[in-house]
């Protein structure tokens, strides 16, 4: 198991200071998502805990009771929680990283566009997506997804769905994930980090990729809104010689049941699987440094 790093060659890379420099400490903070809890990066965030011993480790809580609600919502609480965090620490922080996994990749965009984390911005360092889908849930080939995504949008209303599906809005252009990808934050960081694998149902492989998907071609209705996405989203790297890097992590999937089946079993072995956890801190160390 493991992943090999895409293109994007010539690209700057970020510095390699230490987890505790002369002005202060750095601050890794790991978000989860959907339906999840501060534990689910507990494996990732252990071992880079052993790896980085003068690192202060935040696994986010503020949205484990409800994540549900919109993901304005959410972002404000995890801002909110970080802000609180630095205000406690003795030493002060040089560094700020952030680890999110599927939603959570997204929550942390919209944190960072959150009031709060404006004082912060300058100390940005690495952003790492596990399975996050930055450009929504479009262009799925799991039914599997569809059916639930449609139930809890039913049964639960919930409005991060809605607004995760684009359908918060009966203009693309007005919904919550078009709104978020015109407010850029990625390029506030040295170094971007985006993992996926084609055998995730859960994060469609080129919406967490940020990559355009050859259906919206095709698409009249959410096409071209989808290739802006797109565009919003990279052209403030590309100008800012932001260090991006693609990852395609490809599992051992056979055998997983139910889960293999929905396409959900790699979807979770980015939290789960120790070969490629081990692999993922092994090859982005530097980045954490």
């Amino acid at each position: 198991e493991g992943g090999r790093e895409g293109g994007m060659d010539g690209w700057r890379e970020g510095g390699r200071e230490g987890p505790r420099g002369e002005d202060g400490v750095h601050l890794i903070v790991f978000v989860h998502g959907f339906q999840g809890n501060q534990f689910d990066l507990r494996m990732l965030k252990n071992h880079l805990a052993d790896i980085f011993p003068m690192a202060e480790l935040l696994l986010s809580a503020a949205n484990e009771k409800d994540t549900y609600a919109d993901m304005q919502t959410l972002g404000s609480n995890l801002a909110n929680e970080v802000d609180a965090f630095i205000g406690r620490m003795v030493i002060p922080v040089s560094r700020i990283s952030f680890i999110g996994h599927s939603l959570g990749g997204v929550i942390t965009r919209a944190c960072l566009a959150h009031p709060a984390m404006q004082r912060y911005r300058s100390r940005l360092c690495t952003y790492c997506s596990l399975g996050s889908a930055h450009l929504g849930y479009q262009y799925s080939d799991n039914r599997y997804v569809d059916i639930g995504m449609w139930v809890l949008k039913k049964v639960k209303n919930s409005t991060a769905l809605h607004q995760f599906s684009l359908s918060d809005s009966k203009d693309p252009l007005t919904s919550y994930m078009y709104r978020l990808s015109d407010m850029p934050v990625l390029h506030l960081f040295k170094n971007v980090l985006l993992v996926a694998s084609p055998q995730d149902g859960y994060a469609p492989y080129t919406s967490a990729r940020l990559e355009v998907h050859g259906k919206s071609f095709r698409d009249n209705k959410l096409g071209a809104v989808h290739r802006k996405m797109v565009d919003n989203l990279l052209r403030p790297m590309y100008d800012a010689g932001t260090n991006l890097v693609r990852y395609e992590v490809h599992f051992h999937v056979e055998g997983q049941g139910l889960d293999g089946r929905i396409k959900r079993a790699a979807h979770i072995m980015l939290l789960e699987s120790l070969p490629f956890i081990r692999h993922l801190v092994a090859v982005n160390r530097k980045y954490f440094e």
